[in-house]
């Protein structure tokens, strides 16, 4: 139930291990978790499903190619709508949205994710953007209203106003991780331009901790009273740091209990004596011959409580330790808040052990205390979003030329690296030697930009004429051109050449890698199946076949 503490070291391989060994332990039993995000999310898995601690059962995880957040939600044939999903995950970056429209981008993102969610059945987690790394305008940035910053933070509020009191939809905020990492600690330039991983293992730690810390809480799994034993304080900066903690837990509306035996007394009377407000701020207190078990199971009673929903706060060689008992393990887990007195408060904040979900349809805080914000409504959906007018709204251009010799390494880079929109037939390298000439083989790259910017080369194909055959040997798109109707585009490209070919039919073999199920599900939809179209109408034939591990056609449609 705790969070774990960002200044305090974890063991992330043993991390990472621990969860290698648990999927080995047979069919999972929890629910099925889907991670959409515009980066690789891939490494946040065996934290949030070690973070969730069997309060579920074992999930499993379904991964959407990066990038394809919106996609996904609205096709209604994406691989997550089919994905049977009991908990989506979102997570938008704001680097990856249109500069100078962060704030529509991301409501956009907002909306649609909350909406499949609801068409899905499933619980929304959506994520708070972090703020961007650097500001090209460096400090100056500081200076202005509508910079970068300024920007990011009023995106972020737009997104927390269109998820917030929502029934089954919660928000985790990883600008905090970050904040609380530091950003040399945090992000991670050289990863994110090899692989789109934008940051460090232990963000993703924290973040799948936060996820988890969520989903947990929607299970009762939190504690709702504190039990203070004042037995071992030692000096006054110790019954300064009580105090402060008493101050904040009252803050925070937890019923706050001292306890101890007869030789606490002394601390008491210097704890009340240092703060006169302590007797109002507690609920009770005791100090008597009963063992510590006994008092907290007696004022856990009292209170109409069990003792599980009780954290014990402890002195112990000098550091101030909070015990709590998960309503699904059977060990206690312990937060070490540390020696500092003075930080004790803030660090009990940040280990989560008393968050509360707020309650769909209740007063915003600020309206139940009478402040600002009387009378303001949630926004209402934007509506009007589909697929296709998402897509018509990239205003996406493809451009295909014959592979050049200094093209190679990038070629063969897609084609070992590309893992989601790919036959996952294996494909030689492609050498200076073996590059077309013309005739009946050919090789093409495909650049892809949109109204976001450039996307790059983004399309690799592979086509050798077999007497009346185009046989496709190789279609790979990149995943950030995924989804913009570049599949179709790259079909029509595929028909003009098996034509050029004296081609009529197009054979496209393929192999089910476990991950490339975007491209088998393309080739088998209608929009693809059957026949395929030359730029200038005429149809030919597509046949389309898995092949089993040995390449051997089991299957055709």
């Amino acid at each position: 139930m705790p969070l774990p503490l960002t200044d305090v070291s974890a063991d992330l391989r043993a991390l990472r291990a621990a969860h290698q060994e648990t999927e080995r332990t047979g069919p999972p039993d929890g629910p099925r978790i889907g991670i959409l995000a515009s980066c690789t999310a891939d490494p946040v898995v065996p934290y949030l499903a070690t973070a969730l601690g069997g309060a579920y059962g074992r999930p499993s995880f379904h991964v959407a190619p990066y990038n394809q957040v919106v996609q996904e939600c609205l096709d209604p044939d994406s691989g997550s709508a089919r994905a049977g999903l009991d908990v989506v995950v979102v997570a938008q970056r704001l680097e990856e949205l249109q500069d100078g429209a962060w704030t529509t981008g991301l409501t956009a993102v907002a909306d649609a994710a909350r909406e499949a969610a609801a068409r899905w059945g499933a619980t929304l987690v959506a994520v708070l953007p972090g703020l961007p790394a650097a500001d090209p305008l460096g400090v100056a940035g500081d200076c202005w209203s509508d910079g970068r910053t300024a920007e990011a933070a009023a995106a972020r509020e737009a997104m927390r106003n269109a998820l917030a009191d929502r029934p089954n939809v919660h928000l985790v905020d990883l600008e905090a991780v970050l904040r609380s990492l530091g950003a040399a600690k945090a992000h991670h330039p050289a990863l994110y331009q090899f692989a789109k991983v934008p940051y460090r293992e232990e963000v993703f730690h924290h973040l799948g901790a936060r996820v988890a810390h969520i989903l947990r809480l929607r299970t009762g799994d939190t504690c709702h009273a504190a039990a203070l034993d004042l037995r071992g304080l030692a000096d006054a900066e110790d019954i300064d740091g009580f105090g402060g903690v008493l101050r904040w837990l009252s803050a925070a509306g937890v019923p706050s209990y001292t306890l101890g035996g007869p030789d606490a007394v002394p601390a008491w009377r210097d704890l009340v004596a240092s703060d006169a407000t302590v007797p109002a701020l507690l609920s009770d207190w005791f100090f008597d011959d009963r063992d510590l078990d006994a008092q907290v199971r007696d004022l856990a009673a009292e209170a109409g409580l069990t003792a599980r929903d009780v954290a014990l706060l402890q002195r112990r060689e000098d550091h101030l330790i909070v015990t709590v008992r998960s309503a699904h393990r059977d060990a206690a887990e312990v937060v070490d808040l540390g020696p500092d007195a003075a930080a004790w408060p803030s660090r009990l904040a940040a280990a989560g052990v008393f968050d509360r979900l707020p309650v769909p349809g209740a007063p915003p805080r600020a309206v139940a205390r009478g402040g600002p914000g009387d009378g303001d409504a949630v926004p209402g959906p934007a509506g009007g979003l589909s697929l296709a007018s998402f897509v018509a709204g990239l205003r996406v251009e493809a451009d295909f030329r014959p592979a050049r010799e200094s093209d190679l390494a990038k070629i063969n880079e897609m084609l070992v690296a590309s893992k989601e929109f790919t036959l996952g037939v294996p494909v030689p390298p492609v050498t200076a030697d073996a590059l077309p000439a013309g005739g009946d083989r050919v090789l093409l790259l495909g650049t892809v930009r949109d109204r976001l910017g450039d996307l790059g080369p983004s399309v690799v194909l592979a086509l050798a004429g077999h007497g009346t055959d185009c046989v496709v040997e190789a279609f790979v798109i990149s995943c950030p051109a995924m989804g913009k109707g570049v599949e179709d585009r790259v079909m029509r490209e595929i028909a003009a050449h098996a034509r050029h070919m004296g081609a009529d039919r197009i054979v496209v073999g393929y192999r089910d890698t476990g991950r490339n199920r975007a491209a088998i599900d393309f080739l088998r939809s209608p929009t693809a199946g059957g026949t395929a179209e030359t730029p200038d109408g005429a149809p030919l034939e597509l046949l389309v076949r898995a092949k089993t591990p040995d390449t051997e056609a089991v299957t055709t449609s």
